[in-house]
């Protein structure tokens, strides 16, 4: 590591500097005089050095709630102008809590509750504050819940409280989030027992549409692995189909529904918005989607074969990059996603709505599985219009257009 920072003295490339801060910051810990040395090269240094030591230093400390101050960074922080300090201070500041400023988690709190900020900045700090489980951070989180937006991740913050009154709580603030943020709601209300509860409670009573719990949604809740709620999920919910055959049969029952002339009916552009709600957080079409499974562009689109096996039984042929991993946190959590990198120190899970980082340290258990991200029961939820447009738009050969404003049907069972 020691042969990095003469490199960087060097370096005029943005990117591979910031690989070397984050990974000399990597070892903060174990070996911090690299990582001083590279600070100390700051005096000599432009502002775009400074921007990339910071970034790097971010990215390789996320996910960890405390780690030790390297002693040169108070002269780094020091040595920066103030317009310099603008363009960086929320990442130094949330660096400042890292490193156990208390002054600096007095002035993150502050920039959550200030309304005049930009949401992106109130989001970062309330993250900040969660990751150093802050004192109060629950009665913030609480607070947040009222605010579009900010709310999404101060969900985040209360799925590490194992107790039914913060479940109760978030579903009802339901109302509160953005369309576009629910997803992220349901993500925290599936991870615990008691908050999937509340959430099938409120389904059962109308509170929240039943069309908002997906079939992911639904494998996660039967990942729990609590008996009651597994009940009240399937009174509420429906069956969750498993076995082979009966995979089969539904392949052959919608084979049997998608004939040509039925598929020219389908409303391609209500197609394309299924697509975005139930497949792009996963799966990228066109340029436009998630990273978690595979590109849909090039794949056999045109072939309803194809697409039937591949979406009534997507656990039949899986790639390893592909597969679930259930983790479990000591706190109780259980998450479903895709690891996608570790480090001695963290894991980093992809899940359909987020990337978090989460110390070793908190995790129970990482099993990996045999099956795929992607639940099976997808288009038994949709219903049939709806699958049909699904598949007419997966199979056509170009992109088309989003329907008008106000015309994006859900789930019309």
């Amino acid at each position: 590591p020691s042969s990095l920072v003469p490199l960087a003295a060097q370096c005029e490339l943005p990117l591979t500097l910031k690989y070397i801060a984050r990974r000399l910051t990597e070892d903060i810990e174990k070996n911090p005089d690299p990582l001083n040395s590279l600070l100390d090269l700051r005096q000599t240094k432009s502002t775009d050095f400074s921007r990339q030591v910071v970034d790097g230093m971010s990215e390789a400390l996320t996910g960890w709630r405390k780690a030790p101050k390297p002693a040169a960074w108070n002269a780094f922080v020091e040595r920066f102008s103030q317009s310099e300090l603008t363009a960086l201070s929320a990442k130094v500041r949330n660096l400042n809590v890292l490193f156990g400023d208390g002054r600096a988690l007095e002035e993150v709190r502050k920039v959550v509750l200030d309304q005049t900020l930009d949401f992106s900045l109130r989001k970062s700090a309330l993250q900040t504050l969660i990751d150093a489980r802050a004192p109060g951070l629950r009665d913030l989180c609480e607070q947040m819940l009222n605010v579009q937006f900010v709310n999404s991740v101060a969900a985040r913050g209360l799925s590490g409280f194992s107790d039914p009154a913060a479940g109760v709580k978030l579903v009802k603030a339901y109302r509160q989030f953005h369309p576009s943020e629910r997803s992220q709601l349901m993500s925290t209300l599936v991870s615990r027992a008691p908050f999937a509860s509340a959430l099938l409670d409120a389904i059962g009573e109308g509170r929240i549409p039943r069309s908002e719990l997906s079939a992911f949604h639904a494998r996660q809740i039967r990942i729990l692995n609590d008996p009651a709620v597994t009940q009240k999920l399937t009174e509420v919910w429906g069956e969750f189909r498993e076995s082979p055959q009966q995979n089969q049969q539904a392949i052959a029952k919608w084979k049997s529904q998608f004939t040509a002339a039925n598929l020219a009916t389908a409303n391609l552009s209500q197609g394309r918005s299924t697509f975005m709600l139930a497949c792009a957080p996963c799966h990228t079409l066109y340029g436009e989607g998630g990273k978690i499974g595979p590109d849909l562009t090039g794949a056999s689109r045109d072939n309803l074969d194809y697409l039937l096996e591949n979406i009534v039984d997507p656990s039949a042929v899986v790639s390893a990059d592909f597969r679930m991993s259930v983790v479990k946190t000591k706190d109780g959590r259980v998450l479903n996603g895709i690891i996608a990198a570790k480090t001695e120190r963290t894991i980093t899970l992809k899940t359909m709505t987020e990337t978090m980082s989460i110390e070793r340290a908190d995790v129970e258990s990482a099993e990996r599985s045999s099956i795929s991200l992607m639940p099976e029961g997808l288009l038994d939820t949709l219903g049939a219009t709806l699958a049909r447009d699904l598949i007419g738009y997966l199979m056509h050969e170009t992109q088309v257009p989003l329907p008008a404003e106000g015309k994006i049907a859900r789930n019309p069972k």
